[in-house]
């Protein structure tokens, strides 16, 4: 990494030249949104990139590739987004994967779009402890029980559809890693299908989704088999790459997200 780079920076937002649009990428694990050096990119630093788009701007395009990441930034995230959406059109993409805490983000959305060979994960809030006792561990399951049932399921009820019932939820969030390809997930929730293959989903980290259970086999074919386009893939993978650098790092420190 450059000495200048910011390396956790899971993100990455533009305007359009016209100033009508902007396009937001999130491409890699979200991670956490503490600054634990001077080049670190916070949470802070994305509201601030929402608030200083130009007032032209009525629609949001964001990108999605994630296998999901902190709870925490996750949920500081949607508050954000939701403060815009009175101004802004917010249009959400799967480009990849949107697994765990990014199935949830996505559904703030207005419109979410999915190509055939991408996937919607969702299973459970989960968070990771470090010398954790029973009292911890009980106060952190209680607190998950909480972003479960007051940010997760309205987030998905809100983009549902008739067949998105509380016993469909609660089969969904059952402990297990539950993946649905785009015709299942458009089949729960109010999805459009984009009749077209992304190359983007070969950016997905195997070592990520090795940390899943139930993933795939031909998502794992797919993104080792995916041929993708430099011009296309590059600032995307840069930006995931950069995502990945970061959690390294911060697993140097806390042991991991």
């Amino acid at each position: 990494m450059g000495k200048n780079q910011k390396p956790n920076k899971f993100w990455e937002m533009k305007a359009s030249a016209d100033e009508k649009s902007a396009d937001l990428f999130i491409y890699g694990a979200i991670i956490s949104g503490y600054k634990w050096r001077d080049e670190d990119v916070t949470i802070t630093e994305f509201r601030q990139a929402l608030e200083d788009l130009p007032k032209t701007v009525k629609t949001l395009n964001m990108y999605v590739n994630s296998p999901g990441g902190s709870v925490f930034t996750t949920n500081a995230m949607i508050n954000q987004l939701d403060r815009i959406k009175n101004r802004i059109t917010i249009n959400a993409y799967v480009d990849g994967i949107a697994a765990s805490a990014a199935s949830y983000l996505i559904m703030k959305a207005d419109n979410i779009y999915m190509y055939e060979n991408t996937f919607l994960m969702i299973h459970k809030p989960m968070i990771t402890l470090w010398s954790a006792n029973a009292v911890d561990c009980r106060e952190q399951a209680d607190w998950l029980d909480k972003i479960e049932s007051k940010t997760c399921i309205p987030a998905y009820k809100d983009k549902g559809t008739d067949l998105l019932t509380d016993e469909k939820i609660a089969e969904l969030l059952n402990g297990e890693d539950n993946w649905l390809d785009a015709e299942e997930a458009a089949e729960l929730f109010n999805i459009t299908i984009l009749e077209e293959e992304k190359d983007a989903v070969a950016c997905v980290d195997i070592e990520l989704l090795n940390q899943y259970q139930n993933v795939p086999k031909h998502l794992f074919n797919a993104v080792q088999e995916s041929v993708i386009s430099a011009e296309e893939m590059a600032l995307r993978q840069k930006i995931a790459d950069d995502a990945k650098y970061s959690q390294e790092y911060t697993k140097t420190i806390l042991g991991g997200i």
